[in-house]
């Protein structure tokens, strides 16, 4: 029994050691932390003053001066320190041409020190006075505020810890080569809010610039912080009105933006998108930013005469740039896609070349090489300067790591339809472009009314070439275009004349009217260079033929036409014509022999004797329209 006891009074006495030991412990342990909360509540931060200048020069790579640093408050966790004569220089490319990228007479900094334990700096109120930044981008795109250029923020992050921030005699001025603007501005903030205002320049066009926004100081969190922006001018304007999540935290904000201007590419030096050069444009949306993505919703507006609306969706992820929504018009002229300067350049383009069918529209994808994306396209009605069969437009755009598709795509006509796809393709090279459109269900006389030359039409454009323009790449093509009418009207005088039946064409009647049997038009197409095989134009009256080329790089004709009546001719031109010229404006050498009473009385000789030569006789129109459509 006396062992048992004795058993049971060591196990008590170990336990009460063990316990006395950590308690002891404990007490030390929270002594510990007594003494850290005390050494770190009081740490005298002026101390630290060069250690801060070398870390801010070792990550901005530029010599960081502070002329004094003292704490201002004597015992606390979020304690206020202020520096004076803070002066942070641009960086060593930028050179003596601007001053300073900031000074600051004096700035009073509150910050958590125990985020600064665990390696964060959490600025919790910040009160400024004095200050003079200066911002600056070269025409490279380098930013003199930016410790690395090449860095790319596809990160969501949150908002700033920022609660607290009045700065007063303060002044932010910005330039930038890239785009060609600049602000000089003077900031304030009080109790009263956020104002910026001050003067500015868009490409040579002066603006007024204005920021206001609710004062920035202790507040709920979750509250959200109303603010405006404003770019004031005749030639180009932007206004943005909404909240952000929080103050000054521009990664997460929503609002109402109004812009104008008197070219979109002017516009497009303030919003930054890539957008090319148009007639005046006027446009709102509802916009939202979720850093990095933007969201833009409900774009209405004009450009020119013509009207556009829509949505996307713009998501930045590893360097690349994705952009997904929607755009549709009511009315829509492709003409307002240039702006008065380009057509000043096309119509001066034109008096040296000459009018062209093919446009000299680029299709180069280097601007766009790193953004992908999809959008959906509707016009519902095409306007034009002047007469046009062509309605209505939709399609999907796909772009891809520099393919571009656009697929489907349909041209509505004025009866009938075109159909087909577009493709530029810049991964290797290029770059190249892919024609491939058919023609369906449309009729002739939409596209050439003047000659008044009726039948059902169908046929197929595929081409492929490589150019920096599709006038470019047309030129440069192989592939093969078919036109095929059949079963129409045409003016008995034309059909004559092209029979080479001079006297029927002078001698029928202006109303008189023949049967087209049909027009078989292929053209096989290498290196640019197109030739018949065939063209026929087979009508009740005659038939005839063309040969030789058409080089669609400068859309010059070298071809000859030769024609056969089906019946006798009162006057028959033997031989061919030669049509030289352009597609647009052609040039068709009458012989002398017409012009001259000899050759006119040599055709009739020729029909009194009968040597008018063989007569034509009907095509196989279905054989023929099958080989040029295969």
């Amino acid at each position: 029994m006396r062992i048992g006891v004795m058993g049971g009074s060591m196990a008590d006495t170990g336990k009460q050691r063990l316990w006395r030991r950590l308690r002891i412990a404990l007490v030390i342990l929270v002594t510990l932390l007594i003494i850290l909360f005390i050494a770190l509540a009081a740490f005298p931060w002026a101390m630290l003053k060069g250690r801060i200048e070398s870390r801010a020069a070792q990550q901005l790579g530029r010599p960081v001066t502070i002329g004094s640093m003292e704490r201002v408050d004597a015992f606390s966790l979020h304690p206020v320190v202020r520096l004076t004569d803070v002066r942070m220089p641009q960086p060593a490319w930028v050179g003596p041409r601007l001053p300073d990228l900031a000074r600051i007479a004096r700035v009073e900094l509150r910050f958590s020190a125990p985020a600064l334990l665990l390696g964060r700096f959490s600025l919790e109120a910040l009160d400024m006075k004095g200050a003079r930044v200066q911002l600056y981008r070269d025409a490279k795109g380098r930013e003199s505020w930016s410790e690395n250029e090449k860095k790319k923020d596809d990160g969501g992050g949150s908002g700033p810890a920022l609660r607290l921030l009045t700065v007063a005699d303060s002044r932010i001025a910005y330039r930038d080569d890239k785009q060609r603007r600049s602000i000089d501005a003077a900031l304030t903030v009080d109790r009263s809010g956020l104002r910026l205002s001050g003067t500015g320049d868009v490409r040579g066009h002066a603006v007024q610039v204005s920021a206001t926004g609710a004062p920035i100081e202790e507040a709920k969190r979750g509250t959200r912080w109303p603010f405006t922006v404003s770019i004031a001018g005749d030639a180009v304007g932007f206004d943005l009105r909404g909240t952000m999540a929080g103050p000054l935290d521009i990664g997460h904000l929503e609002g109402e933006a109004r812009a104008h201007a008197i070219d979109l590419a002017l516009l497009d030096a303030i919003i930054e998108a890539g957008l090319p050069g148009t007639q005046p444009v006027r446009l709102t949306a509802k916009v939202k930013r979720d850093r990095p993505d933007w969201q833009v919703d409900d774009l209405k507006g004009t450009i020119g005469r013509s009207d556009i609306a829509g949505q996307a969706t713009i998501a930045k992820r590893d360097g690349r740039t994705r952009i997904d929504g929607a755009v549709s018009a009511n009315r829509f002229d492709f003409d307002d896609l240039s702006s008065n300067e380009g057509k000043r350049k096309a119509a001066a383009r034109r008096a040296r070349v000459g009018d062209r069918i093919v446009p000299a529209t680029a299709i180069d994808l280097k601007s766009v090489a790193r953004t992908d994306g999809r959008l959906t396209l509707s016009v519902r009605r095409l306007l034009w300067p002047g007469s046009s069969p062509f309605r209505s437009l939709s399609g999907t755009l796909n772009l891809e790591n520099s393919r571009l598709e656009l697929k489907p795509l349909t041209l509505g006509l004025t009866r009938g339809r075109m159909e087909g796809s577009l493709i530029v393709d810049q991964r290797q090279g290029g770059p190249k472009l892919e024609i491939d459109l058919a023609l369906r269900s449309a009729r002739l006389l939409d596209f050439f009314p003047e000659a008044q030359i009726d039948g059902s039409l169908v046929g197929r454009i595929r081409l492929n070439g490589v150019g920096g323009t599709v006038r470019e790449a047309v030129g440069r093509s192989d592939g093969a275009i078919a036109l095929v009418a059949r079963d129409g009207t045409i003016p008995t005088r034309t059909a004559a004349l092209l029979g080479q039946d001079i006297g029927g064409g002078l001698t029928a009647k202006e109303e008189s009217r023949s049967v087209l049997r049909c027009i078989i038009a292929r053209l096989d197409v290498a290196g640019g260079v197109a030739r018949p095989a065939p063209v026929i134009i087979d009508t009740s009256r005659a038939q005839t033929r063309a040969e030789g080329r058409i080089n669609l790089a400068d859309e010059r004709l070298a071809l000859t036409v030769s024609g056969a009546p089906k019946g006798k001719a009162v006057l028959r031109l033997s031989g061919s014509l030669p049509i030289n010229g352009t597609i647009k404006a052609p040039d068709i050498k009458v012989p002398e022999r017409v012009k001259s009473a000899k050759g006119i009385f040599g055709m009739v000789k020729a029909a009194i004797t009968g040597e008018q030569g063989p007569r034509a006789t009907d095509a196989n129109c279905d054989a023929l329209a099958s080989r040029a459509l295969r």
